[in-house]
């Protein structure tokens, strides 16, 4: 694709007004302003030209719209499912643009970014795990390239026109999905009430899922956070505790071998431990858990790349 006279040729070909301001920003001088809407209504004439815009390209029909960005200064009892439905413009368009990683982390009070066109915007230098999953799920696809200033910084973009969240993403974005924390595994063992392995006979509640696997398989961080505690329970046997945003946390249990420590930041897959048996365990295996606010939810429905 190129840039000729503020319209990108292509496939699809649209224009970037962001793309363009960026050249002066590139050679040193100010930053782009974009153009300020101050109230989400009919009165504003800016909010205005933004419907005007998401109604051309809706009614365009050779992928010749314009791509126009806007800033908006979000009021604190403004989420972003409400800004979504305030502008016309779908919540994973307004968090792919401004990188929110979930719901929960809508800047209020602060300026966020909004298109004139629905779409997924890639990072081309992810950030995130939401922005890792994106890239990784849009590999070979062919986006417009589109920089933008968000949250005070550049970043760069290829814009998917008109596509939303996959449903890993989705179920990524709004439940805070989890990788699955082998290269592969069988689960053997569910959530909830089950017989006691041990017994044979009493029902007991099991609070994970169990992941049958070879000694010493490599166990990776579901997510990114930091890890609580790591230490050894005569149930758990050696474990593992992480730490992640929107007070959830993770629980690795029966590990042969802890390769992290207490306050050490981790990434999505990085390596944290070794599959065991130690603790109160028949054989290899991973005791996975996943915490909302202290609590243990079903791990299943959340997992992705399994």
């Amino acid at each position: 694709m190129a840039l000729e006279g503020g319209m990108i040729r292509g496939a699809c070909a649209i224009a970037v007004t962001a793309l363009v301001a960026f050249a002066s920003s590139a050679s040193g001088q100010s930053p782009p302003v974009y153009p300020t809407i101050r109230v989400l209504g009919p009165q504003d004439l800016v909010f205005q030209q933004l419907v005007e815009s998401i109604e051309d390209f809706h009614h365009d029909h050779q992928g010749l719209a314009a791509l126009s960005i806007y800033s908006f200064s979000v009021p604190k009892d403004l989420d972003l499912f409400s800004l979504a439905a305030a502008t016309s413009i779908s919540y994973d368009t307004l968090a792919t643009l401004n990188r929110l990683p979930d719901p929960g982390s809508m800047p209020r009070g602060r300026t966020v970014l909004i298109p004139s066109q629905p779409g997924i915007f890639v990072a081309q230098s992810p950030e995130n795990d939401l922005e890792y999953l994106v890239k990784s799920l849009r590999s070979g696809g062919e986006g417009v390239p589109v920089s933008a200033i968000v949250a005070g910084r550049r970043a760069d973009f290829l814009f998917f026109p008109g596509e939303s969240f996959l449903p890993n993403e989705r179920t990524f974005f709004l439940v805070a999905g989890f990788r699955f924390p082998l290269p592969k595994g069988i689960i053997t063992s569910g959530f909830g009430s089950r017989v006691d392995p041990f017994t044979g006979s009493s029902i007991g509640f099991h609070s994970g899922i169990d992941i049958a696997a070879p000694y010493g398989t490599q166990v990776y961080a579901s997510r990114s956070g930091k890890v609580e505690t790591t230490g050894y329970s005569d149930v758990y046997g050696n474990y593992v505790v992480i730490v992640h945003d929107s007070a959830w946390e993770t629980l690795y249990g029966h590990l042969s071998a802890i390769l992290v420590t207490k306050g050490q930041g981790v990434k999505t897959g990085d390596q944290i431990g070794l599959v065991g048996s130690t603790g109160m365990s028949t054989g290899p295996h991973l005791h996975f858990e996943t915490r909302h606010r202290g609590l243990a939810t079903d791990p299943v429905p959340m997992l992705t790349g399994r």
